[in-house]
């Protein structure tokens, strides 16, 4: 399995091509809404795991193939921050891309606070940081962090990224039912938000089968929730059915694997993603499930798909 997959239709990105510098999911957290699990390997140690020159040579490949791409977005399997030399990788990127695209980096703000990092980030063009609860017990309860990461220490490397990076940066919060839903939770991180100073305020909520059952707040909790967070704050809507499919890829079961090894996914996802009607996706997924490929997880009333086989490259 190579370092990129999709293009993804993102509710905020347009068309993003997603970037996966983990050859296992690798994390400081193990957070109990997310998509891949559990993790089985938490760490705040950094390490290097890209061969750049196999990395240029696959994004070379994809970019000659694909016409449509906004975003090129590290993120994938695990938090991208561990992987030593980020600016190298972004550089490559840019190099390549040669402006095509803008840059950007999903992180967990968990190393925001080291120095070296918030230098290699300085490339992108948009930061995508999350901060799931303004109070220490709160946020350990739904992150589960190592146990050298404070709240303190992202709060403080949060407002220092804001003070050296010249791009946008869009705080993500993931709102969970009877956890950080509430008016003292808003307060709280209404205070952080205005310390950070971020340019937006998304407020997502657990759309994909997470590590533990847990559900999104009512209508009514959200709204509360943004209008004391403010003006900044929105809940982001799916883009995807504004882009403009694809064609239809012929090696398209090897791309659904590895789409999904990223994140669970319905057919009509996969539709999107590829270009095609569900019922050719149903066709492949039928295939995949016979052969064991994948499994199927009911959420709600939708059927999503992940990996059996939770092993990357």
């Amino acid at each position: 399995m190579g370092y990129f997959y999709g293009p993804v239709p993102s509710r905020r990105l347009g068309f993003s091509l997603g970037v996966d510098l983990m050859p296992v999911k690798t994390c400081s957290f193990s957070c109990v809404y997310c998509q891949l699990g559990f993790s089985k390997k938490r760490t705040t140690r950094r390490f290097e795991s890209v061969n750049l020159n196999s990395f240029k040579r696959e994004l070379k490949e994809i970019l000659k193939n694909k016409k449509h791409i906004d975003y090129i977005t590290i993120s994938g399997s695990g938090e991208p921050t561990l992987h030593k030399n980020l600016d190298k990788i972004i550089g490559a990127i840019k190099k390549i891309n040669q402006n095509r695209c803008q840059i950007c980096v999903i992180t967990n703000s968990s190393l925001l606070s080291r120095r070296q990092v918030r230098q290699e980030l300085k490339q992108a063009d948009l930061i995508v940081p999350s901060l799931d609860s303004a109070i220490e017990a709160t946020f350990r309860k739904i992150n589960r962090p190592c146990k050298d990461v404070k709240f303190e220490k992202i709060l403080k490397g949060l407002i220092a990224l804001r003070r050296e990076f010249k791009g946008k940066i869009w705080l993500e919060v993931m709102l969970l039912k009877g956890i950080n839903d509430s008016v003292k939770e808003a307060k709280a991180m209404q205070k952080a938000i205005n310390l950070i100073k971020p340019d937006k305020v998304h407020l997502n909520l657990p759309v994909r089968p997470p590590a533990k059952k847990v559900l999104s707040p009512s209508k009514k909790n959200i709204e509360r929730f943004r209008k004391i967070i403010g003006d900044a704050a929105t809940v982001p809507f799916n883009r995807g059915k504004n882009i403009e499919l694809k064609r239809f890829d012929p090696n398209v079961a090897s791309q659904i694997l590895s789409y999904i090894a990223r994140r669970p996914a319905t057919a009509k996802d996969l539709a999107s993603v590829f270009g095609c009607g569900e019922k050719i996706i149903d066709n492949f997924l039928g295939l995949l499930l016979h052969n064991c490929r994948i499994r199927q997880i009911i959420r709600g009333k939708q059927k999503h798909y992940i990996l059996n086989d939770k092993r990357k490259r």
